[in-house]
């Protein structure tokens, strides 16, 4: 084979620099955190609802181990490349933006968090499946857990998604999943298998707040 010229080598030189340059890309792709912001502000009445209408943006975003940062587009931006600052909560960072938890053990109050801000939370899953007195969540009976309680053990967490279950003796459940999956409503045996224990967030407001009567102790929907 003919030797290249210079002019020739020269080029295929700056090719394979170029092909050196281009292939880091792929890990400032995954830092998708970098985008995030801050913006918090402390919360009174937090329905139900609320939660759940929090929790829909979430619905097919991307999924991060320690991660609590995602936008609104309905897909995994950083798919592919789990733990390199990516998109998405875990399961347990889930749960918290929902539930509108604070960042400080034993605060009962309510902090709302964009969904472009990174936090994930001082609980972990096993939190939720073994409360503590001081958090502000509390274990409850799964056969009366009601949409947006959870479902949790130690190793993953995931909130019932609406109140009764399926036919078949599964729940609809919104959970932040796995890197390959993210977040996603998904009908799951977690109220059978005796791994998985339910969580109450405590202080909810009435989903009827603020046409709310109390009658005989009941609380009723002011038309």
């Amino acid at each position: 084979m003919k030797r290249p010229s210079t002019a020739i080598g020269l080029v295929l030189g700056l090719g394979w620099l170029l092909a050196l340059v281009v292939l880091p890309a792929r890990l400032s792709f995954a830092s998708f955190t970098s985008s995030c912001s801050v913006y918090q502000y402390a919360n009174v009445n937090v329905r139900r609802l609320d939660a759940q209408a929090y929790a829909t943006v979430a619905n097919h975003e991307g999924y991060e181990w320690g991660g609590g940062c995602w936008n609104t587009n309905d897909r995994d931006d950083t798919p592919g490349v789990p733990d390199s600052n990516g998109e998405g909560p875990d399961c347990s960072g889930l749960v918290f933006k929902t539930w509108e938890l604070r960042n400080t053990a034993n605060d009962s109050g309510f902090t709302y968090y964009q969904a472009m801000q990174n936090i994930h939370g001082v609980y972990t899953s096993y939190d939720f499946h073994s409360p503590v007195a001081s958090d502000p969540f509390s274990a409850i009976s799964k056969s009366s857990m009601m949409y947006m309680d959870a479902f949790a053990k130690n190793g993953h967490v995931a909130i019932l998604w609406t109140g009764p279950g399926t036919d078949a003796g599964t729940d609809y459940v919104i959970e932040a999943y796995t890197d390959a999956v993210g977040v996603r409503v998904a009908s799951e045996a977690y109220r059978s298998d005796s791994a998985y224990t339910g969580a109450i967030r405590e202080n909810w407001t009435a989903d009827c707040w603020p046409r709310c009567k109390s009658i005989g102790g009941l609380v009723m929907v002011v038309p």
